[in-house]
């Protein structure tokens, strides 16, 4: 489930980013993915993208979920009056967290987002989004990996994590292939079954 501050990962002028914030219709992604913190007038794409309900179908039908949301659709209204929150939390250092946009280096094409926060625990929450035009082409997994190295080098962490259902298979398989490991029991803290998957940090 997409949390308030998560990924669908700033004054009131609109600014549109460069390249297709929907990622472009048949475009290939290849080359460099360039991983950028978002300024506040840029996050008006994000504002989009959660209340796209294309992004957004993923996150659709949890209860208990954050104000503004849809759980039909899986859309989160994020007016700009709850901007500044978010601003403050880029500010963090990165050994805290992290929130990127994603690009096609080559092009400037929008490919997504991709988060993390450590906890007191010492584990990396983590998140990420593909733009709906983008995926199924081996770009989540691109992302991940991207997101995985940076979190190893710019954090103490000692392990990162997701939690999603078992019925999202794309993503079981993705966290399968980037070597995260599924906890034994699931648990249903927001009304239907989610699992952890986990990756420790590896030896130095």
């Amino acid at each position: 489930m997409l949390p308030d501050n998560g990924s669908p990962g700033v004054d009131g002028d609109e600014v549109e980013p460069s390249g297709d914030e929907r990622g472009g219709s048949g475009r290939r992604v290849g080359g460099v993915l360039e991983f950028s913190v978002p300024t506040r007038p840029e996050l008006l794409v994000r504002q989009r993208w959660m209340s796209d309900p294309d992004v957004m179908a993923y996150n659709a039908g949890w209860s208990g979920s954050p104000p503004g949301y849809d759980p039909d659709t899986g859309c989160i209204a994020w007016p700009e009056s709850e901007w500044d929150r978010f601003v403050e939390r880029l500010a963090r250092p990165a050994d805290e967290q992290g929130y990127f946009y994603v690009r096609d280096a080559a092009t400037g094409t929008l490919v997504g987002d991709a988060h993390y926060e450590v906890g007191v625990d010492g584990a990396a929450s983590i998140g990420l989004m593909v733009v709906p035009a983008l995926r199924g082409r081996g770009v989540g997994e691109r992302v991940l990996r991207e997101l995985v190295s940076r979190i190893w080098r710019d954090t103490s962490a000692t392990e990162i994590v997701n939690e999603f259902e078992d019925e999202r298979a794309s993503a079981v398989h993705l966290h399968r292939r980037c070597g995260f490991a599924p906890d034994a029991a699931t648990r249903a803290v927001w009304g239907r079954p989610t699992r952890t998957w986990r990756l420790a940090r590896p030896p130095r």
